[in-house]
């Protein structure tokens, strides 16, 4: 029986702490162990901005160094 490669795009949730409080013009957002910070109208505006901010921040660790993100398994 011969196998075919299926190529494709998995999105991986990773829990990450943050820091979210409320100042006079909204919420803001600090990620401390990746210096990510946001600013958001709302809470969920906040939460929202800063689970985007943490995307391309790791997309861009990963597209930097590419073969360090490459896990075989045996």
């Amino acid at each position: 029986m011969t196998s075919e490669v299926v190529n494709l795009e998995v999105t991986a949730s990773i829990p990450i702490n943050c820091d979210f409080w409320s100042e006079e013009d909204g919420w803001k957002g600090l990620c401390k162990s990746l210096s990510v910070t946001v600013r958001g109208s709302s809470f969920e505006d906040a939460k929202k901005n800063m689970a985007g901010e943490l995307q391309v921040y790791i997309e861009g660790i990963l597209r930097e160094h590419p073969k360090r993100s490459t896990l075989r398994i045996a």
